[in-house]
């Protein structure tokens, strides 16, 4: 496991300006609570909610598409796993580094929105249910990119990944019930999309445990693609 933290542990520490970015546009987010107009701050802050919700899993889709390929234009690739770390542990580094990165990101939004929402009347409980779904949302699409990325650019993987899980998300949004159990991102978001101040939402807790168990299945299949793949060859 001390390999796994380790190498989560410093993409996490490349990635702190990006985090950085993210945690900006949180702050920009309370400080428009402050001096929001009160007759329109309530839906207005949803909203801005609502976008941030959106770029976290679009950043979950950007660091997935480029977390190997970084490594393997250093080279530094190599270097880890001659230390004896296997390729599914790498895999699992990568992947908890991404989490680690968007977790505190959530984390923060979870803060602030207990913060700024809770004031005009917005359901705490179910608002952080609905960032542990973001979450596990964002690992979703994580992980399916970085399966994706284990034998595609950076540019195609993350492409890919869009279509892949906003296939399933669109026949979900025209009345296709198998559809939202294929790649549950719709199911995992539309808490928070759909959320407002006068009715109460439902998060599922069954579309949770898939979204987790979805994860897992991408992280093994990027470690199985990923086992098979000749390193040694230069990536332009």
């Amino acid at each position: 496991m001390r390999p796994v933290l380790l190498i989560a542990h410093n993409f996490a520490r490349e990635q702190r300006w990006p985090l950085f970015f993210l945690l900006l546009w949180v702050l920009g987010w309370a400080i428009f609570g402050v001096f929001a107009d009160p007759r329109s701050g309530p839906e207005d802050a949803l909203m801005i909610f609502r976008q941030l919700a959106v770029y976290s899993v679009t950043f979950g889709v950007f660091f997935g598409s480029s977390a190997i390929h970084a490594d393997q234009r250093s080279r530094r690739i190599l270097a880890v796993l001659s230390k004896g770390i296997s390729r599914r542990q790498y895999v699992f580094g990568l992947l908890f580094g991404i989490g680690l990165v968007l977790g505190l990101f959530c984390l923060c939004m979870g803060f602030t929105a207990s913060w700024l929402l809770g004031r005009f009347g917005f359901d705490e409980g179910a608002m952080w249910f609905g960032i542990l779904a973001l979450w596990t949302a964002c690992l979703l699409t994580a992980s399916l990119t970085l399966s994706l990325s284990t034998f595609l650019p950076p540019l195609f993987s993350a492409i890919g990944a869009g279509t892949i899980a906003g296939i399933p998300a669109l026949l979900a949004l025209r009345g296709d019930a198998f559809s939202r159990y294929v790649i549950p991102l719709r199911g995992l978001l539309d808490p928070l999309i759909r959320a407002d101040f006068t009715h109460s939402w439902h998060a599922g807790v069954g579309t949770l445990l898939l979204g987790w168990l979805e994860t897992a299945a991408f992280w093994f299949l990027a470690a199985w693609i990923f086992s098979r793949r000749d390193l040694s060859v230069a990536v332009d």
